[in-house]
């Protein structure tokens, strides 16, 4: 091999080398913006969701039903950042996030969120139907703009009113495959409805003082503690009725009414210790902590229920 050969060889080598380079840094970025802690919670839901729906849809169908409403929940997650840029540029929590961060530019962003987010509803509704569909196009706007770009800065009721679209997937996931029992999934939905508050108030009085430095009018910072904590006792003492709805109806079994109802205990003594606390930080941190094993397992209590 000549000089000239060897010289260009290695030109090459070094091109792929940093083209690769750029491809995994741009990936890494693009799951970091999808939030994979919380996509991880809509795809559990939803995943928990078709096992317990009554369906004769292929393996195949179910599958791709699933990672498409994964798909559609990272688009809207990547808009939501999008949109946040500038807020998340002034909270010690978000600062470090890819876009405020200068590790991908926002028009990428934008450019990827629309894209997840378009090709997961038209191919929904491909592989599914119409209705998921619709569901599917009408989460994502609800979460990425009205949530994002209106309630989330006007509100003090934002994450609540919001939380309608994080509540949805256990109900697209459901209508993706079946049409039968639809009460089901709607108290899925409700459920986790119910349950936002509560865990997200708890995390916005960890970082209250993150939440006012940016003017995002969460609960704790618009109307204080004392009266944030009193509205997260009535939330948490609806979700555990509406918990207790599967039973009752007679979706659910003995053997989901007694462990959905040793977490409903074991929620309401951390947030009965978070009322009376000397240190809110550290108690409301670890209520924020446990209310996302709560949830995790209620939906697995209730899949186990079924096949047991």
């Amino acid at each position: 091999m000549s000089l000239n050969n060897k010289h260009q060889s290695n030109i090459n080598s070094n091109n792929f080398g940093v083209l690769f380079f750029y491809i995994v840094n741009f990936l890494k970025q693009i799951y970091v913006l999808i939030k994979p802690g919380v996509i991880s919670l809509v795809i559990f839901t939803a995943l928990c969701a078709m096992l317990i729906a009554p369906s004769d849809k292929s393996l195949f169908i179910k599958g791709v039903s699933l990672l498409l409403i994964a798909m559609g929940a990272s688009g809207s997650a990547i808009l939501n950042m999008w949109n946040d840029r500038v807020i998340d540029s002034k909270m010690e929590r978000t600062k470090f996030r890819p876009i405020p961060a200068g590790n991908i530019s926002a028009n990428a962003a934008l450019a990827v969120g629309l894209v997840f987010s378009f090709f997961s509803v038209v191919l929904l509704f491909f592989f599914a139907n119409i209705k998921a569909s619709i569901l599917l196009a009408f989460t994502i706007i609800y979460y990425s703009v009205f949530y994002t770009m209106y309630l989330k800065h006007r509100t003090a009721q934002n994450i609540v009113i919001g939380g309608l679209a994080g509540a949805l997937p256990p109900v697209i996931a459901w209508i993706s495959i079946s049409s039968d029992m639809l009460g089901y999934p709607i108290i899925l939905c409700l459920i986790i409805f119910l349950w936002t508050p509560p865990h997200s108030w708890a995390l916005a009085i960890y970082r209250n003082q993150d939440y006012s430095n940016a003017d995002v009018p969460m609960y704790p910072v618009k109307y204080g503690i004392k009266k944030t904590l009193m509205m997260m006792n009535i939330y948490t003492f609806a979700m555990i009725l509406a918990v207790n709805l599967l039973f009752f109806i007679g979706f659910a079994d003995w053997l989901f009414f007694v462990s959905a109802n040793f977490l409903n205990g074991y929620f309401a003594l951390k947030l009965f210790k978070l009322n009376y606390s000397n240190n809110l930080k550290k108690d409301s941190i670890k209520l924020f902590g446990f209310s996302i094993v709560y949830l995790f397992s209620i939906f697995l209590f209730a899949v186990i229920d079924k096949y047991i």
